[in-house]
């Protein structure tokens, strides 16, 4: 509570201070099913675009592979990476307030055991999908057996085959994966993720880097309290 009094004490300042600046905001973001569907469709983008509008700032979109967004974000070629997760980068950054928490869950077929742990992966084949985000303790373990796939949908229709044992993913791109497969013997864990990691828009660490991450945040803020965040993230279904 502390943490977010003092959070919204330094974004009135700098909202109602002379040193707020307007000008443009260039981001870059990469593909995510019902998220980042391209530069002008997905819930990321209209609630990136709605923060522009509040905000007073004219951004402007890019979408591009995964890794290809992290590196020219990293080059300071962009202004602003979203969405943004610790996991990704190895170098500061100027962070805004978080948009939500990220699950990640553990979906598999109805005659397995539900997966809600760390340990209830040892000794299963596990389906990733390249270039998502997953945390350190998951992708990180080198005990684990890992086996990737182009697409959150290929990974459901194998799972759903045998082809794998587990499919992380986050809840609700994988429920849209189940939706688009047509398969019906596949579960998952509710309200038992398996991971959790805060995402929010990434910024360069220097002076106009933070300052884009105070009206950014302040406007998420804004978003939060009359209803409009949850309105725009309700989409995502």
């Amino acid at each position: 509570m502390k943490r977010f009094i003092a959070l919204f004490c330094i974004i009135v300042v700098v909202v109602f201070s002379d040193f707020v600046f307007a000008g443009s905001c260039k981001f870059v973001t990469f593909p995510i099913p019902l998220m980042v569907e391209s530069a002008d469709k997905g819930v990321f983008i209209q609630l990136t675009k709605e923060i522009g509008k509040r905000s007073g700032l004219d951004i402007t979109i890019k979408v591009l592979p995964t890794k290809r967004a992290v590196h020219e974000f990293n080059n300071a070629e962009f202004d602003g990476f979203f969405p943004g997760l610790d996991v990704m980068f190895n170098r500061k950054i100027s962070p805004s307030m978080e948009i939500y928490i990220k699950e990640d869950y553990a979906f598999t077929r109805k005659e397995s055991s539900l997966v809600s742990t760390m340990e209830g992966l040892n000794g299963k084949t596990i389906g990733i999908t390249l270039g998502y985000p997953y945390a350190k303790k998951i992708i990180g373990n080198k005990s684990l057996k890992f086996e990737n796939a182009n697409s959150d949908l290929i990974n459901m229709k194998k799972l759903s085959a045998g082809r794998i044992d587990v499919f992380i993913v986050e809840e609700k791109s994988g429920l849209k994966a189940l939706d688009l497969s047509k398969v019906t013997n596949i579960v998952y864990p509710e309200k038992k993720p398996l991971s959790k990691q805060k995402v929010y828009y990434a910024f360069q660490p220097d002076e106009q880097g933070k300052q884009f991450a105070l009206k950014i945040s302040a406007a998420l803020l804004s978003m939060k309290k009359d209803g409009t965040f949850g309105k725009i993230m309700s989409m995502a279904k």
